[in-house]
This record gives structure tokens, sequence and C-alpha cells, in this order.
């Protein structure tokens, strides 16, 4: 495994915003903290509201949580958000390097955003991380704030149909790494989904009418078929160490 880059001498002139995509235990911080150099401010609304979270009492598993507790972990991360704001004003008006960690499912904002940065005079580059659907669901299953399995399923729709979109916006200031482990699952079959991660949580939230219900069905039709047109190409991935080295050339231009 490649070692952390050594890059810890001041950087100076132009600014420089990182900005990490990838869906629910895709690995964007762990691959974050080995090509990302320590001294870049990281803005990422999950590490405030997990804070929230913890500090409410309610817990982290929205999964298990009762309508009264969703309701509050709402309102906590609206409260998240403000903050995650404030942070990033403060580091803007300081011309501090960055490190934008988000799903990225929205392409409309994240290239806003970058068009924002690229205004004040900041270079912009994206580190995008994939994993198959499966291991997705593995890897949320055991985290501390785990999501419930349809929001990660339409995180992943959502983050990799933006794939070719951002590699163009990007060019060649864009690396794709595959963090899939060596044995994952990378079959997509909903009957196993079904069973393995949906099932188990019993009645989540309020019941819901037939009308709710229908409707929750269909989306949930349209985001297992759009994930089975994405799996069908398979994209082009960088190794760790192009990845590795494209980041280098960005923090030395």
């Amino acid at each position: 495994m490649i070692g952390l880059i050594s890059l810890l001498k001041e950087i100076e002139g132009t600014p420089k915003a990182i900005f990490m995509a990838g869906p629910a235990g895709s690995g964007k911080s762990y691959i974050s903290s080995k090509l990302v150099p320590s001294d870049f401010t990281t803005i990422n609304v999950d590490d405030t509201y997990e804070e929230l979270l913890k500090s409410s009492g309610i817990g982290m598993k929205l999964a298990q949580m009762s309508p009264d507790e969703l309701k509050k972990a709402g309102e906590l991360m609206g409260q998240a958000r403000k903050t995650t704001d404030t942070k990033y004003q403060d580091a803007l008006k300081n011309a501090k390097n960055l490190v934008i960690d988000s799903v990225g499912g929205s392409s409309k904002t994240l290239l806003k955003k970058k068009q924002q940065l690229e205004d004040l005079g900041y270079t912009t580059f994206m580190i995008m991380t994939y994993v198959s659907p499966i291991t997705s669901l593995e890897r949320n299953m055991k985290r501390d704030r785990s999501l419930l399995p349809s929001i990660v399923l339409r995180s992943w729709r959502d983050v990799n149909k933006n794939i070719d979109t951002y590699k163009q916006a990007f060019g060649g200031d864009f690396t794709l790494v595959n963090l899939d482990p060596d044995d994952a699952n990378k079959n997509f079959d909903e009957e196993f989904i079904y069973q393995t991660f949906i099932k188990p949580l019993g009645q989540v939230g309020k019941e819901k009418s037939p009308e709710e219900i229908a409707k929750s069905k269909a989306e949930t039709e349209q985001i297992y078929s759009d994930i089975k047109q994405t799996l069908n190409t398979q994209p082009e991935f960088d190794t760790l160490e192009q990845s590795q080295q494209k980041i280098t050339n960005f923090i030395n231009k």
C-alpha cells in the first residue's frame, strides 16, 4: 500500500481545493488520508453532524430511530450544515487549501461550487472513490452512523451517474479509484439485497399509506433499474500510484 504523500512543506501561491466524491462506504476518508496533505482543511458536514448526534443521546443508527428521533436527527443536520458553512466561509477568507468531502450526487451543486472557488482564485481537483453497490451496503451496515439501505442505493446511483460529467469538467485534474476489496460481491441481486439488508430492519419510521407504499416501490424499482444500467459499463480506473502522481502534480502546480 502506498504511503502518505510527503508534501508537508507550507504550500505557497494559488490556493487549492480538492473535491472528494463517492457513495457511502466507498473510502473517501481513507483515500484522503493517503493522498492529500494533512494541512488541507476538510469541509465535511458529516463530521459535525455525527458529533451532534452523539451529544444529543439519540445515537447514530438512523435505520433504528423512531419517528421522533428521525425528526430530531433532521433538525441536527440543519444545524450541522450551518456550522459547516461557517467553517467553509472562514477558510475562504484565509485562502486555505481545502478538501471538500461530499457524496457528489448533485453535479449541478458541486460544479457550481467548483466555479465559485475558481472565481476566487482557487485551482481545483477531484478524487472519486468507487465500490460496488453491495460493498457500499455492507460497509454502511458496519458503520456507527448507518443509513437506510434505500438511501445508500440512491446515493450510489446518483453519484456514479456523474462520473463522465465530473471527468469532463475536471479534465486532467481528476482521478477515479476503485476501492472494492478483491472478494467483493459485484452482482446486483434484488432478492439478496432485500433478505440481507432490508428485511432485518423490519418497520422503520411511521406506518405508510397504500399510496406511499406504491410510490416508494416505484422509486425503488427506478433506482434498481438505473443502477443495473450503470453497472453495464465499467468506467476506467486509476491505480493508487497513478492517483498519487496526479495529485502530486496538482499540488506542485
